[in-house]
């Protein structure tokens, strides 16, 4: 038997459903491992919570980079008897996975629960052991979501209507890659639709770990647009992503809007997926998979479900498709994952 310690930082804000959230993201995971698992759940021993698991073969080096890459594992054990023999995973992390710790602001999405996001998303989809991937987060605020990606080496794109934020988190990457010492080329690029329809600032990164690296031209992309992004189409080609991963605004701290000239902001994402959902549709690839979250006070989740439908996809259904939580007063969260169909 396995034990998986969780992270440290992964209960701040709801204790209890954090844990069933584990054992529903190890077992979608498990059905990209080589290794065949089962008897996944929660076992405490000495008043410790572990994510347990059994394996009747031996964890390939593939199972170890999976389970590493979970948003919950902090450190992982062979289990028997009450003994606990330590299982060494393989280092993680394209980048530094602390960077999207470091970048603080109201209404930030924990970026614990950002990477059980992404983990969602690429472990329920055909493209989970493929080689490179592509990550969109069309919502993408101050960029919690692409750092998480980058840190798991995909290529990452946002698009963000507040041009703030967009300033500030390229700011805050720059000055970063330039501290750290990571091997980095950035291009700043405008673009505008025909008869100037809209306009846009792209924010492109290319990075890589090292000189050695480097010269091997291995680089990994990141790149934010200021713009709207209901102009995603326009943005990139058709069928460019592997999966779509983007936090809703919760009608509280965040707000959306879907045109740049409109002055005030909406409190419920409704607007922003009708006007959004084709061009998030077109630029998907076929089977690619989309995950968001969103506060069920403002949207249904019938509601939801019926947009992505309506538009295309196949809602992901089962008890490890279920993290609904409270956050606070006001916030009831929840994913919704579907497959471009």
């Amino acid at each position: 038997m396995y034990a998986i310690l969780c992270h440290p930082g992964h209960n701040r804000v709801y204790f209890e459903q954090s844990k069933k959230f584990s054992v529903n993201e190890l077992t979608i995971a498990a059905s990209r491992m080589q290794a065949d698992i089962g008897g996944i759940g929660l076992k405490s021993v000495a008043g410790i919570s572990y994510v347990m698991f059994e394996s009747g073969d031996e964890l390939a080096e593939s199972d170890l980079k999976i389970l590493g890459q979970l948003s919950f594992a902090f450190a992982l054990y062979k289990y028997r008897d009450g003994i606990f023999k330590p299982v060494e995973l393989p280092p993680f992390g394209f980048i530094d996975p602390n960077i999207s710790r470091i970048l603080k602001y109201a209404g930030k999405t924990n970026e614990v629960f950002t990477r059980l996001m992404i983990n969602t998303a690429i472990f329920s989809s055909d493209f989970a052991l493929t080689g490179d991937i592509r990550l969109l987060d069309p919502i993408a605020g101050k960029g919690t979501t692409l750092f998480e990606g980058l840190a798991c080496g995909y290529d990452v794109y946002g698009i963000e209507i507040g041009e703030n934020a967009v300033t500030e988190a390229y700011h805050f990457l720059k000055k970063y890659l330039e501290k750290e010492k990571y091997k980095h080329q950035v291009k700043l690029e405008k673009q505008s639709g025909s008869n100037k329809s809209f306009t846009a600032q792209r924010y492109r990164f290319s990075i890589s770990k090292s000189k050695e690296a480097a010269k091997e031209n291995l680089f990994r992309e990141f790149e934010l647009i200021a713009g709207s992004s209901v102009h995603a189409a326009s943005f990139y080609k058709k069928n460019h992503f592997n999966m779509i991963v983007g936090d809703l605004p919760y009608g509280v701290q965040h707000g959306s809007v879907t045109n740049q000239k409109q002055s005030s902001l909406t409190r419920n994402p409704k607007e922003l997926l009708t006007a959004c959902l084709p061009a998030w549709k077109d630029v998907l690839k076929s089977n690619g998979i989309i995950a968001l979250s969103w506060n069920t006070f403002v949207l249904s989740k019938k509601e939801l479900s019926k947009l992505l439908e309506d538009n295309g996809f196949e809602i992901f259904c089962g008890d490890s498709y279920n993290f609904e939580h409270r956050v606070d007063q006001a916030i009831n969260r929840d994913i919704v994952v579907a497959r471009k169909v």
